[in-house]
């Protein structure tokens, strides 16, 4: 009889995580004007939840976390990279992250290989990548975020080998935007890419003007999490790289301090 109910609840579990992580690919997979309509309009962040004693800091911690999680296991995943993928690795990929617009691989003259999906929308040239003056042997992840008429896209390249001599670039692509799907409430996110101009968030009212025109170069600089105002508004902060592509995660501060006491350690 134990042995009985033993198959049962495993059975039970197997079942529930089953449903999770179904659930979970086919939200991963909706671009961010179909998340505005899914996403709970009101959703609420518990901000007494175990964690940083500084609210701000906690608030951040609460609406970042889950989107960094998926960047650092994209970026894991093409640091395993060593010689030219094969059919199953590509399938793979598009099923752990349902969520990247697609994947290319390149040889050491800058010729694309393979590309998926072949028709693209947003324009790309591989050439400066396979140009890019430092040694692939020594570099694991290149990034850097293109800006056209059709969006940002942010592209990760990573080298590919054989017999240690280098022979290409595996390149991963993104909407940058779509990150915020992972976000528990997207309106209350922001991420930024302060040298490039991008500001990206599910809320209406930012300035995103005023938050690019703010010295990032000399905060950055010295800091990696700090605390601005804009509008008489306090944002918290937390800068962040994908590959060599310093990013900022901000949120609107809920404390009433001026002065900043909070440390942010992750």
């Amino acid at each position: 009889m134990e042995f009985k109910n033993s198959v049962r609840s495993f059975a039970l579990f197997a079942f529930l995580l089953l449903l999770l992580c179904v659930s979970g690919c086919e939200y991963g997979s909706k671009v961010w004007h179909e998340a505005q309509q899914t996403v709970d309009p009101n959703p609420e962040i518990n901000l007494k939840h175990g964690g940083l004693e500084n609210p701000d800091d906690n608030k951040l911690a609460l609406l970042f976390t889950p989107v960094d999680a998926k960047i650092l296991s994209l970026c894991e995943v093409l640091s395993t990279v060593d010689s030219h993928p094969d059919e199953n690795w590509f399938k793979l990929l598009f099923m752990r992250f349902p969520w990247i617009s697609g994947v290319l691989t390149v040889d050491d003259e800058a010729s694309i290989l393979v590309k998926l999906p072949e028709v693209e929308i947003k324009p790309f040239k591989p050439g400066p990548l396979i140009e890019y003056e430092g040694d692939w042997n020594e570099i694991k992840l290149k990034s850097f975020v293109s800006y056209s008429e059709f969006g940002p896209e942010m592209y990760l390249a990573t080298p590919f080998f054989k017999d240690a001599v280098f022979k290409g670039l595996v390149v991963v692509h993104f909407d940058p935007r779509i990150l915020l799907n992972f976000c528990p409430d997207p309106k209350q996110l922001i991420i930024m890419q302060p040298d490039g101009g991008g500001v990206w968030t599910g809320a209406e009212d930012i300035n995103k003007k005023a938050l690019l025109q703010i010295d990032w170069d000399e905060l950055l600089d010295e800091n990696v999490r700090g605390v601005v105002t804009v509008d008489g508004q306090r944002y918290v902060w937390l800068s962040r790289y994908i590959g060599d592509t310093q990013i900022v995660y901000l949120t609107k501060a809920i404390s009433k301090k001026d002065e900043d006491d909070g440390l942010l350690f992750f």
